[in-house]
């Protein structure tokens, strides 16, 4: 998948939908994070299994295990 980093402006605009008003070093720092970050969930998605179930999801048949 390809992937296209959000720009200054879109961040300050979702920052202004959550009432926020970061300076322009605090988005060229997030900008910074999710340019990093991003392109990993590509990664994690081509290594995890589409069937793989969260370690965290509730599993009734282990509950009843006791």
């Amino acid at each position: 998948m390809g992937y296209t980093p959000p720009t200054i402006e879109d961040l300050r605009r979702q920052a202004a939908l959550l009432g926020v008003s970061p300076t322009d070093e605090d988005l060229a720092r997030v900008q910074g994070f999710l340019t990093v970050l991003l392109p990993q969930f590509d990664e994690l998605e081509r290594l995890v299994a589409a069937d793989t179930v969260p370690a965290a999801v509730f599993r009734p048949e282990i509950e009843e295990r006791g």
